[in-house]
């Protein structure tokens, strides 16, 4: 999973918001390093993670990356379900994307001194630069993920995988309307 659809799946709360979208950045044990709403956000951002890598429609996603990517698919899939989440956001949402977004920037804002490490760094240009509400188009996809391979050490130009959001998309959307609805109950329960 990505950070729109790990922002989705937190609570309301400033810390489990910034402990999901936090998750990626923060890595090994947690101790006390945190607060313990951040601490609980990260951990349900890792239990998300963990049920994701074994739910078999996130395998048979990944499959249809894997041939041309390899170990670079997982990555590739997490982008990716930002993106089938972002262009399907009513199924899940009564709220707007864009109102949501404003109201999780509006509450995390409140707590920037709180974000952790290179989130400190990232956050401001996520919100600023609207990266998650361009997840709902290809070609923000495609820069999201040119992006990320700059910041790769081998530089595998991910960007290229944007041709299976056409090529492939049926099954791509029929993977994720698979998966997402389990991935959303597991993170209530």
């Amino acid at each position: 999973m990505n950070y729109l659809a790990h922002l989705f799946l937190a609570g309301d709360s400033a810390e489990s918001l910034i402990g999901n979208l936090a998750g990626d950045f923060v890595k090994g044990a947690l101790g006390d390093r945190f607060t313990p709403g951040i601490r609980d956000g990260i951990r349900q951002h890792r239990r998300i993670d963990a049920f994701t890598d074994t739910h078999p429609s996130v395998a048979a996603f990944r499959r249809v990356l894997i041939p041309e990517h390899r170990h670079y698919a997982r990555v590739i899939a997490d982008v990716f379900f930002d993106h089938f989440l972002a262009t399907s956001w009513r199924q899940y949402s009564q709220e707007s994307l864009e109102r949501f977004l404003r109201r999780t920037w509006a509450t995390i804002d409140a707590h920037q001194a709180e974000l952790p490490g290179r989130l400190a760094f990232v956050y401001p240009r996520m919100r600023d630069e609207g990266w998650l509400l361009s997840y709902g188009d290809v070609e923000g996809i495609r820069i999201a993920l040119t992006n990320l391979s700059r910041r790769l050490s081998r530089h595998p130009h991910l960007e290229t995988a944007t041709r299976h959001l056409t090529d492939s998309r049926a099954e791509l959307q029929r993977r994720f309307d698979d998966f997402f609805p389990d991935v959303v109950a597991f993170a209530k329960a």
